[in-house]
């Protein structure tokens, strides 16, 4: 596809501006931040990379070294907060929009690359990354920017071998990325679409990333096979209770489908790629970027299989689909492109708008009763506030960002304060009610008054997704 002469720059401007807004929005409805999740251990691992350096990291999420080095960069340059937390994610954020772009513009010119870009900017899968320090977004760009440098153009070893140490870093931000890599063994064996030895040159650069982290390990540590040691023994530790949310399982043979067909997080996305593949928008690809485009397919391919495959292993959560779902919207960008323009902004808006909803939905206060507890915690500062053991562990880090405040996870005794679920409080004097927070879909429900109209269980997902907590003297 040619890019047009005239008023190209304009063109350019208002598709930059249209980017830039749509993830201002996407992030302003869908912000989540801290969870008080696995960031509160990337935080633990970033800390220690400012304290005692080098860190070879103590478990599964502290080796992910280029999540967790990024993350300590990010609290040097701001300070110990909140902010370092959401600066660091929505980093990643913008990195991989921008490289969707670029990977997009490869394939079918600009346009399809502010299409690739505005529609990875408000996928859910995506943004509800974006707000929460996490590994995946960094692991997708690196996956991608290997792709790009694999299949580039004149097909020079230096770069497959850079493209092999971007898959390299990807491995270190999670030993899982081994899957979608597997799709290139098929491809070596072809010799095509791109030749053996750059495939070869590619996992030279692989093992000599690998290798350097092993080094690391080896000199800091005394074990240079650390990290897989940690990783193969944290099966464990993986709630398979993560199945059941937000997925409709039916059969093993078909839940991984309906994973990507039934799911908020990818809304019509794969309904999209299978309409855009009937149209034929595989064949609008330029030439030169059609070996680009097979060699994303056959590692989002492999990704998904062993994905299904590995389903008792690890869990069916979107997000590890997120490779296939960056490759549907390549496809659908290509398909868009090439309709009239009337056309595409009658499929386009919809979309975006049904993205939107769909993120508003969400909870964005998924530890609704661990917030209650540093809220209690800060307004009696001079006490001791009880609470769940699991509350009171998770509450710890961002109790002592905050500012402080004495928590406990031991009974409460008599006359102490208590945090506890209204439904399940002990007997006790009631000091201060904590409703749960409306999502943001059921404030709009709300202010228009319509939640009465709604079936119970609906009105209690999106008006009540907590459970109310009370601050309780106890008894």
């Amino acid at each position: 596809m040619v890019d047009r002469p005239a008023g190209a720059w304009q063109d350019q401007l208002g598709w930059a501006l249209l980017v830039l807004a749509a993830m201002a929005g996407a992030v302003a409805v869908g912000w989540i931040g801290f969870i008080a999740s696995d960031d509160s251990l990337y935080h633990a691992g970033a800390a220690e990379w400012l304290a005692r350096p080098p860190f070879a990291g103590s478990d599964h999420w502290t080796t992910r070294f280029p999540l967790v080095v990024t993350f300590a960069g990010m609290i040097a340059l701001l300070g110990d907060g909140f902010g370092a937390f959401a600066a660091t994610a929505l980093l990643f954020y913008v990195l991989l929009v921008g490289t969707m772009g670029v990977f997009g513009r490869s394939l079918g010119g600009a346009r399809v690359g502010w299409l690739a870009a505005l529609l990875t900017a408000t996928l859910p899968v995506v943004v509800t990354q974006a707000t929460t320090v996490g590994v995946d977004l960094p692991e997708a760009s690196l996956l991608l920017a290997g792709v790009i440098l694999l299949t580039q153009t004149g097909r020079r070893p230096a770069h497959a071998f850079t493209a092999g140490m971007c898959f390299g870093l990807a491995m270190l931000c999670r030993e899982t990325t081994a899957l979608p890599l597997l799709g290139l063994v098929p491809l070596f064996f072809l010799g095509r679409p791109i030749p053996r030895e750059l495939i070869i040159a590619a996992g030279v650069g692989t093992l000599a990333m690998l290798g350097a982290e092993a080094l690391f390990q080896g000199l800091v540590t005394g074990d240079p096979l650390r990290r897989y040691a940690i990783a193969f023994n944290h099966d464990s530790t993986i709630d398979r209770a993560a199945n059941l949310e937000g997925n409709l399982l039916v059969h093993p043979a078909i839940n991984s489908l309906l994973v990507l067909l039934i799911n908020n997080d990818f809304g019509l996305l794969f309904w999209a790629a299978a309409a855009a593949l009937v149209a034929g928008a595989h064949r609008s690809i330029e030439a030169s970027a059609r070996p680009r485009a097979i060699v994303l397919t056959a590692m989002a391919g492999a990704s998904f299989l062993l994905v299904s495959v590995l389903a008792t292993k690890l869990v069916l959560n979107p997000r590890y689909f997120l490779l296939p779902a960056l490759t549907a919207v390549l496809f659908v960008a290509l398909w868009l492109d090439r309709l009239p323009a009337l056309s595409r902004r009658l499929l386009l808006t919809p979309t975006i708008a049904l993205n939107l909803l769909l993120l508003s939905a969400s909870n964005a206060h998924p530890r609704w009763p661990m917030e209650v507890l540093v809220a209690a915690a800060r307004a009696h500062q001079t006490e001791i506030v009880h609470g769940d053991a699991n509350d009171v562990a998770r509450a710890r880090l961002p109790l002592r960002l905050a500012g402080g405040g004495r928590i406990d996870a031991r009974p409460a005794p008599v006359g102490a304060l208590l945090v506890a679920p209204a439904d399940r409080a002990p007997p006790g004097l009631v000091l201060a009610r904590y409703p749960s927070p409306p999502t943001r879909l059921g404030v709009l429900i709300r202010t228009l008054g319509v939640h009465p109209l709604l079936p119970a269980p609906i009105e209690r997902r999106l008006l009540r997704p907590n459970p109310t907590m009370l601050l309780l003297r106890a008894g």
